[in-house]
């Protein structure tokens, strides 16, 4: 089986126990949606930034998911399209601050961008993981989402690091 679907397997199964607030009785805050309106290249880029800085780098995920729109397209096997599903699954890993991102590379191209970067200690992982998420926008939101998730094997044939 491919160590990226074993992967996202094992998150459906773990992340029911890890979600914020379970033990306590607290919801998760539901999203709040970004409203689409016109944007050039330039203003995309600035939202593009924001919201990589906003979940990356400040791991504030219900800010950064201010810039997706309410009928986000997922294209992630594993997870359903729409705000609130992408929001359940990515809240929990992300905000653990306990799971390292490193950004490597960060790129726009209106309407697209597109982030590559290492994360360490996901689900005590000893590989790092290499990821490349890739956004389309419309108008000021995040509209539509891909990624490209790989894990290094322990018996790697190649030499070369992913990074």
């Amino acid at each position: 089986m491919r160590a990226s679907i074993t992967f996202f397997r094992a998150l459906t199964l773990i992340l029911p126990l890890v979600r914020r607030g379970s033990a306590s009785g607290q919801s998760t805050p539901t999203p709040i949606p970004c409203v689409v309106h016109p944007a050039n290249a330039v203003e995309q880029k600035e939202i593009f930034n924001v919201f990589v800085d906003e979940f990356y780098v400040k791991r504030n995920i219900p800010g950064a998911f201010h810039h997706i729109a309410a009928d986000y397209i997922q294209h992630n096997p594993f997870e359903l399209d729409g705000i609130t599903s992408s929001f359940n699954f990515l809240d929990p890993i992300f905000s653990n601050t306990s799971v390292k991102v490193q950004i490597l590379h960060r790129v726009f191209e209106a309407p697209y961008g597109w982030l590559h970067y290492r994360v360490d200690d996901l689900l005590g992982e000893l590989e790092p993981t290499a990821i490349l998420d890739l956004f389309r926008f419309n108008g000021t939101c995040v509209q539509e989402h891909w990624d490209v998730i790989q894990e290094r094997p322990v018996n790697a044939t190649n030499p070369h690091a992913l990074f």
